[in-house]
């Protein structure tokens, strides 16, 4: 009994000793690693999934995509070469997560007859990007050609980016971008608003009208329609910036409704105004109704009507632009919705003005500020005009000349407005850091010397 005790006993021993060994082998199999380590030395769980895009391809022959079931953050790729006008709608990305809309493989070239309404449009389409540098070598990798308005983002549009596009031989507008106020409610004023537009490093060309057309012209008073008169909707924190436009029918760079945080700079606007529609569209950079903020280190050459015109809020500043050769005024300043407290016009080189260098018909506005600007003209016209006792004006340390070579550029005729150490501009202009002014036309830090320069450039 004794053996057969100890028998058993060693075989129930065995049999935990084989359970506690095979307890052990499960475990170490069915629980994974939390985590593994990278080439990067980034540690990535096993249980994650690789994040999928959804992409879409837009066929050559499609006219139209409807964007109701694309999600945020989507990726539209347009093929390389060339097809017709294209109409994209009801695409709804997030801030976080826009809808890019991309060339692939090459330039995309988009091709309208200018009778036809539009060779590129966005209805109702909301945080996205139209971005043609889907290829690296190519500068515009998206070719609008024709439409009456070249490009178009309609119908509340909102909450978009477009860049490295060329925009050509439309007969209207190159790019436009708002909604005008119709019957329909949910286009007017308090009820939409168009925000976060930036347009940027586009080449715009060869238009019937305005090359850049942001915003509702006719803030303050409205639209007539059959409903009655209805009034256009804000913009808020419109960027426009390094756009190329040259040889426009009106002006190249037009702007209205642009109520807050608007920003217009680094852009190159040459030969605006070439066949005008209308008496006075032949200006450079039209600051439009309803228009706030800031316009800086823009070049406009060759307006037949005024280099920058200015009928905005009266919370406007327009510094370090070089405006050359307009038929005109260098700029012109009115003052029709101004609720704003002044118009500044700070450290501008204006050259060869006809008419004048700055003419403000702002009688209503509380102040004119006009300092540091050089002014380069003939002597039988004025460098500052006001039409009447009623302006008000804050003026000081302002430089006129008739001959541009005294003023000591680098390199006038090839566009290289650095100064030369010769310069009679070189510390003669007044501290205006309370503007806010602290960069020059080439973003230098403003003042470098003892004192501020006057006109665009630091030495």
């Amino acid at each position: 009994m004794r053996n057969n005790n100890y028998l058993l006993s060693m075989i129930a021993g065995m049999l935990v000793i084989s359970c506690l060994a095979c307890s052990k082998s499960i475990n170490k199999i069915e629980t994974p690693a939390s985590s593994i380590p990278e080439q990067d030395g980034k540690l990535q769980s096993l249980k994650t999934k690789p994040v999928t895009t959804y992409t879409y391809t837009v066929k050559t022959t499609e006219w139209m995509v409807d964007g109701t079931n694309i999600p945020a953050g989507a990726i539209i790729y347009i093929p390389a070469g060339e097809r017709g006008a294209l109409l994209l709608k009801n695409f709804k990305g997030t801030a976080a997560a826009p809808i890019l809309i991309v060339n692939q493989g090459g330039r995309v070239s988009f091709t309208a007859e200018t009778t036809a309404s539009y060779a590129f449009k966005t209805q109702n389409c909301q945080y996205f990007k139209v971005m043609g540098n889907g290829v690296s070598s190519i500068k515009y990798g998206f070719d609008i050609n024709g439409g009456n308005i070249g490009m178009t983002m309609d119908y509340l549009s909102s909450d978009f980016e477009i860049a490295n596009v060329e925009v050509r031989n439309s007969g209207f507008a190159g790019i436009m971008a708002k909604t005008d106020p119709t019957c329909d409610a949910a286009t007017w004023r308090g009820n939409f608003t168009m925000s976060n537009v930036t347009i940027h490093d586009n080449y715009v060309h060869k238009t019937g009208g305005e090359g850049l057309y942001i915003g509702n012209s006719f803030y303050q008073n409205g639209v007539s329609t059959s409903c009655g008169t209805v009034l256009p909707h804000d913009i808020v924190n419109a960027r426009i910036y390094k756009n190329l436009v040259d040889s426009t029918g009106a002006e190249g760079i037009q702007v209205g409704s642009a109520t807050s945080g608007c920003m217009i700079y680094s852009n190159t606007v040459k030969n605006p105004g070439i066949s005008p529609f209308a008496s006075y569209q032949n200006n450079g950079i039209q600051i439009g109704e309803g228009t706030g903020g800031q316009c800086y280190n823009n070049l406009v050459k060759n307006a037949p009507g005024n280099g920058i015109i200015v009928l905005g809020l009266g919370d406007n500043q327009v510094f370090n632009n070089y405006i050359i050769d307009s038929k005109a005024y260098g700029i012109f300043a009115d003052s029709r919705y101004t609720p704003g407290p002044d118009f500044q016009f700070i450290n501008n080189t204006i050259v060869g003005s006809v008419l004048g260098g700055i003419k403000l018909n702002s009688e209503t506005i509380p102040m004119n500020t006009v300092i540091n600007n050089a002014i380069i003209q003939s002597a039988s016209v004025q460098p500052i005009i006001l039409k009447s006792t009623s302006v008000k004006l804050t003026e000081s340390n302002n430089y006129v000349n008739t001959d541009v070579s005294v003023c000591g550029f680098v390199n006038y005729n090839g566009d290289d407005f650095h100064l030369q150490p010769s310069s009679p501009l070189i510390d003669q202009g007044a501290n205006v850091l309370s503007y806010g002014i602290k960069f020059d036309y080439y973003n230098a830090v403003r003042p470098s010397g003892t004192a501020f320069d006057i006109g665009a450039t630091e030495y």
